[in-house]
């Protein structure tokens, strides 16, 4: 999908952490499709999601263009809390893996502050800051680790996929009916006619 002139995922699940994780395909392929190459795709993304509001997405991606060096590591510290958060979903996770959760959801939680309630919430009112969209995720990522779904994530078995979503019931195979699951069909049906 194009958003701003950027191509961007496709928003599977409501979770914005699941989402995040799914700004790459193709998990374990020796060539995975990446989404996030730039700041700029990465503050897009986030609008796109709702984690950014329009405004907001527009100015961090101005931010990350007269800041280069410090977009790019933001870029970077994202591409390793997705691949950390992907593991520790998905149980895999190394010591390293929850130690770049950790570091990313400290630096989240000493950016937020609460905003007057009732019921108070958590906000982060700080956008001159390419870190922003880091913030906003990793934040999500903590919501999810540690509410319920965090135990029912699964990966899509599709070929070149491997996005996430949560399964609570047990009874979902596919990211998508559309897309991996109609392929899945379409080649086993090929595969049944080249057979007889």
């Amino acid at each position: 999908m194009v958003v701003d002139g950027l191509v961007v995922p496709l928003a599977i699940t409501e979770d914005p952490a699941l989402n995040f994780c799914n700004t790459r395909a193709g998990w374990g392929a020796p060539a995975p499709k990446e989404y996030l190459h730039t700041h700029a795709h990465f503050a897009v993304w986030a609008g796109h999601i709702g984690l950014l509001t329009p405004a907001v997405a527009a100015r961090q991606r101005h931010l990350g263009e007269a800041a280069p060096e410090a977009a790019r590591s933001v870029v970077t510290r994202a591409v390793a809390l997705r691949s950390a958060l992907y593991a520790a979903l998905l149980g895999t996770a190394s010591k390293q893996d929850w130690a770049t959760v950790n570091a990313e959801v400290r630096a989240a939680a000493a950016a937020a502050t609460l905003s007057a309630g009732p019921p108070a919430t958590w906000c982060f009112p700080d956008e001159s800051t390419v870190e922003q969209p880091l913030h906003l995720v990793a934040w999500a990522a903590m919501t999810l680790l540690t509410g319920p779904d965090a135990t029912s994530v699964t990966a899509c078995p599709g070929v070149g996929c491997g996005w996430v979503f949560a399964d609570p019931r047990g009874r979902r195979r596919w990211c998508s009916m559309a897309w991996c699951g109609n392929r899945n069909k379409a080649r086993r049906h090929a595969e049944r006619r080249r057979l007889r």
